[in-house]
């Protein structure tokens, strides 16, 4: 599978953090037990449109990420509420400063903005109880027409459902408000946790794909699940 490098480019890493792995291209859905593995975005594709309101079920929100989540990515990198055990954060090591929590809103938002973003858009999933924080969905443009998703569930915000809520809502705003005929999920063979999210959200396996993982460079073969407009859904309401 080709890679897309664009001109975005990281901040300078700290000491002992040993960088992005280029190959990824965020096409994992298992870079850890519950989502995002760090990756690449390429600025080629179509430009999504992010949503106009906080995408909500009542018990879960999507929205677009804040400077304001700065200190809620500073307290995972320092530990908080599990860190970003299972690898859930992308492009994120444990100790990260705060110069590269805050450049990680701004490249998600460049993401949205359709200008050169290394990871591309995201939405932060929050709780009815807190607007901290406590995962990510990651948007990649595909072929026309689809679109994948990646996702990632703090440690503190895991077994309670709460991935499989997101995955529903990034589903249906793609598929009634953006046109996306197809959405798609590359789940990792041994990633059991993100097959539970796409068989309990719905999709159903549509073959494998091959990549490469970066830290080794090694072929890898990873689930492809799908799920077509029309099928199983959630109805975004848009707040605020």
């Amino acid at each position: 599978m080709p890679v897309s490098v664009i001109a975005a480019a990281p901040p300078p890493a700290r000491s002992g953090f040993s960088g992005w792995h280029l190959s990824v291209v965020w096409i994992r859905a298992g870079g850890g037990p519950d989502g995002l593995g760090p990756g690449a975005h390429t600025d080629c594709m179509q430009t999504l449109r992010p949503p106009q309101g906080v995408l909500t079920d009542g018990v879960v929100s999507l929205r677009v990420p804040s400077a304001g989540d700065v200190d809620a990515l500073v307290g995972y990198a320092a530990g908080q509420d599990g860190g970003l055990g299972g690898a859930w954060m992308p492009a994120l090591n444990a100790g990260a400063s705060r110069e590269r929590c805050g450049w990680m809103v701004a490249d998600w938002l460049a993401g949205w903005a359709g200008e050169g973003s290394y990871n591309g858009p995201a939405l932060v999933l929050t709780t009815a109880q807190s607007p901290w924080p406590v995962g990510l969905v990651g948007f990649v443009s595909r072929d026309a027409g689809t679109f994948e998703l990646v996702f990632g569930v703090a440690p503190s915000g895991r077994g309670q459902g709460l991935a499989t809520r997101a995955v529903l809502l990034a589903v249906g705003w793609l598929t009634r408000e953006r046109g996306a005929a197809i959405v798609e999920l590359r789940v990792g063979r041994d990633s059991l946790a993100c097959q539970r999210v796409a068989v309990k959200a719905g999709f159903s396996v549509a073959g494998t794909v091959s990549g490469v993982a970066g830290a080794t460079g090694e072929a890898v073969e990873d689930l492809r699940y799908i799920i077509e407009a029309g099928e199983r859904g959630v109805r975004p309401r848009a707040a605020g």
